[in-house]
């Protein structure tokens, strides 16, 4: 493959998963607005984390979902204005935040997965599993490749 080429087809890519991406999260809000969930897609992910663990340090969820802190503390600052969540401090290191889910955040999880689950399930119909399969080992190549 020739220089040219192969850059064309990196700056094709990037435009590609960029666009993907942007696609996904305009999607997931527009579906989260309509069942009433005052939710977005990133305060979802760290719902998700703490859905699967609750009590998770501000730390851990940041590690989870790639946010800088400056970018989890004002997720989380959201979703406790919602009473999504509370924030309390570790008895063992004070400096420490544990995040713990309230029943309104617990209560909000079934129906965010739902619509999570079919909006996966629409972006993903008509590609086989193999396809899937290749398209993720390549996206964690190209994301090993850069971290």
């Amino acid at each position: 493959m020739q220089l040219i080429d192969f850059v064309k087809t990196n700056e094709l890519l990037a435009v590609l998963t960029g666009q993907l991406s942007t696609s996904l999260n305009r999607h997931l809000n527009r579906k989260f607005r309509a069942a009433e969930l005052e939710l977005t897609t990133d305060q979802w992910l760290v719902l998700m984390c703490l859905w699967n663990r609750d009590g998770q340090t501000q730390q851990s969820l940041s590690d989870q979902t790639s946010k800088d802190k400056t970018s989890i503390t004002r997720l989380l600052d959201t979703l406790s204005k919602h009473s999504l969540i509370e924030r309390h401090s570790d008895p063992t290191d004070r400096r420490i935040n544990k995040i713990h889910l309230t029943n309104k955040g617990r209560e909000m999880e079934d129906l965010a997965m739902q619509i999570v689950k079919e909006s996966f399930e629409k972006a993903v119909s008509g590609i086989s599993s193999k396809e899937l399969l290749s398209a993720k080992e390549v996206i964690v190549k190209l994301l090993n490749n850069i971290i």
